[in-house]
């Protein structure tokens, strides 16, 4: 569990939001967080509140599907409970596993010390203190025992095996999960009806790059479906100003102009993603870089570059870069004004 970026502020649940806001006041508050979302994907993120359903965000590596999660849970306040995606993962990772050392210790200690019969203490040893809450599970434990409702962030889920995939499919659907020797369902759950407040599922969100393991279609169907196309060039120049505002237009354009060049390279593989870009930008401001030359940006390469193969492709093609960067470009300017002389822009149109 990662608790609120600022503890002594209350949490906000988006679904509370978007009904006294609107669509507008949830692209407000992200925009405060240094996230500029597109208009599609703020349209899925509305019916994502309104339905309670699971967001699954698909897409290519990159296309800047995690920051959704983190800048939810920036511009909302909210508890988060992640869960990183790999094989590994287990039963004990995600749902429950009972803590079999301190039961059998306990019965041990209470027996020994006349304090509890064998059969008493048996019986006291299924309770609550001794089992140990996976992370999905935790996310709705918490929310039905606190009220408020939290941020399940789930990356790379297709990295789960299918197994672990069925093994959620009661949680994600009902709010609550059976653990065997427990006498009651964990999660969100009114024992009066019978049935789970929906109001207080977890905002569930999760990523993936559709690479491993295929996600079943149960796991499928309980999720409402997005897909993040990687940033158009005037996409990256609004983000870019958005994630990174202490930058210069001049910066900004530089890091757009040092991308277009490279992306048109046909030998450089593996070409930067916004990732990479928003880092390169970061140390352009932290180091006060105005100007460039071949000298100055190969001190910055490895900010762009992950292998060494793309170390020597883009080594060979700095001169091309930097004699690129000062060329003009009326199209690329037109976007950098519109990003720093109309901050409302999107807000606008959404």
């Amino acid at each position: 569990m990662i608790s609120p970026p600022k503890p002594n502020q209350p949490q906000t649940n988006p679904r509370d939001v978007l009904h006294e806001e609107g669509a507008r006041g949830l692209a407000e508050r992200l925009t405060g967080a240094r996230y500029r979302i597109k208009e599609d994907l703020l349209s899925d993120y509305v019916q994502v509140l309104r339905s309670g359903k699971i967001w699954m965000i698909e897409g290519e590596p990159g296309a800047g599907k995690s920051a959704v999660a983190l800048a939810t849970q920036a511009a909302f306040n909210m508890t988060m409970f992640p869960v990183q995606g790999m094989s590994e993962l287990t039963l004990g990772d995600l749902l429950y596993e009972w803590n079999r050392e301190a039961q059998n210790q306990s019965v041990i200690q209470s027996v020994s010390s006349g304090v509890k019969t064998l059969e008493e203490a048996q019986r006291e040893q299924y309770t609550m203190r001794f089992l140990k809450l996976g992370r999905a599970l935790g996310a709705f434990h918490f929310a039905g025992t606190t009220g408020q409702v939290p941020l399940f962030f789930f990356d790379e889920v297709d990295k789960l095996p299918e197994y672990l995939q069925d093994m959620l499919l009661g949680l994600l659907e009902c709010g609550y999960s059976y653990v065997p020797d427990f006498n009651q369902p964990i999660g969100i759950y009114d024992s009066e009806t019978g049935y789970a407040n929906r109001a207080l599922f977890p905002l569930c969100i999760f990523t993936s790059n559709n690479l491993r393991f295929k996600l079943s279609p149960p796991f499928r169907s309980r999720c409402f479906y997005s897909w993040l196309e990687r940033p158009t060039p005037e996409e990256e120049v609004a983000i870019l100003h958005a994630r990174v505002p202490e930058a210069s237009p001049s910066q900004v354009r530089c890091i757009a102009k040092i991308n277009g060049t490279i992306n048109a390279i046909p030998g450089v593989q593996n070409k930067p993603g916004l990732r990479e870009l928003i880092d390169l930008l970061q140390a352009f401001v932290r180091d006060e870089v105005q100007l460039i030359s071949e000298e100055t940006l190969a001190r910055y390469i490895g900010y762009l570059a992950k292998q060494q193969s793309q170390i020597k492709s883009l080594r060979l093609a700095l001169a091309r870069v930097v004699g690129e960067i000062y060329q003009r470009d009326d199209q690329l300017d037109l976007w950098i004004a519109q990003a720093f002389g109309r901050e409302r822009l999107m807000l606008e149109a959404a």
